[in-house]
């Protein structure tokens, strides 16, 4: 199932060229809500014929709470940027654990990326796959991760870069508005029943810059469910960017961004000067 919120705030699940409305079947009209009531969802779909996808315009598929962030979590990425990695380079996600990404960073792609105006930094995108949280859990074994997730959905980690002007926060750095887009729709989990086949590629203005694979994760999917729930506890809706390949690169206004992950679709972003 494929699962979207569409401008107008309607939830439609998707197949084909076909969407379905089933936003009076989701507790709250909320995707987050959705493992509560799959087989509604799934019997709706079913019977009823829908409408047109083509033109649909999607929104964020989820509002998180929590959003989270593993953080070179793909062996090409480690040290790749030289003096800017991360301890250069030194480290990589099983030593340091989970970056916190404010919620308010996220968007869907009815935004654009906006890059605010700070002298001596550049801004780079990170195309990642982010595993979207559908039962709560806190404290959960690796054996019970799974069980916990509702889907799966295309994550952009845009990342403001240290210059010699300024040494902020790794979590600032990557929480400025428009710098989490999500989407556009989540994948869910029972069309995916090893998220380590799942893969990414991410193209700068048509140009592929980044390739990869859950299979490749340094820590993997469930692993990082279990660090996430360590942390605080997770609720429907919540996020877990899953890490970046190598290939990151610089963005500027008038680029766009096209991030595809299997089963998901394109999240496709324009990138823009902040107008305030």
């Amino acid at each position: 199932m494929r699962l979207g919120v569409v401008a107008d705030g309607r939830v439609v699940a998707l197949g084909g060229d076909r969407a379905v409305d089933v936003t009076d079947l989701l507790p709250g009209g909320s995707v987050a809500g959705y493992l509560d009531v799959a087989g509604e969802v799934a019997a709706r779909v079913g019977a009823d014929a829908g409408f047109p996808a083509a033109g649909l315009r999607f929104t964020a598929p989820v509002a998180p709470r929590t959003a989270l962030a593993a953080p070179v979590n793909y062996a090409p990425h480690k040290g790749e940027l030289g003096d800017r990695s991360p301890d250069k380079g030194a480290l990589d996600a099983r030593q340091m654990g989970l970056i916190v990404l404010a919620p308010a960073s996220v968007v869907g792609p009815d935004r654009a990326i906006e890059l605010p105006d700070l002298p001596g930094r550049e801004f780079h995108y990170e195309g990642e796959i982010a595993v979207v949280i559908g039962r709560p859990c806190r404290g959960v074994s690796r054996v019970d991760a799974m069980d916990h997730v509702l889907g799966y959905t295309g994550l952009l980690d845009i990342t403001m870069r240290i210059g010699p002007e300024g040494q902020e926060d790794r979590s600032m750095r990557k929480s400025f508005e428009t710098f989490t887009p999500i989407g556009p729709v989540v994948l869910t989990a029972d069309e995916v029943p090893d998220p380590s086949a799942l893969t990414l590629r991410l193209a700068r203005n048509g140009e592929q810059r980044q390739s990869g694979g859950l299979d490749e994760l340094i820590v993997d999917v469930p692993d990082l469910i279990v660090r996430a729930s360590t942390m605080v506890p997770l609720l429907p809706g919540d996020v877990i960017a899953t890490g970046t390949p190598g290939g990151v690169g610089e963005i500027v206004p008038g680029d766009r961004l096209t991030l595809t992950v299997d089963g998901v679709g394109d999240l496709i972003m324009d990138v823009r000067r902040r107008s305030w």
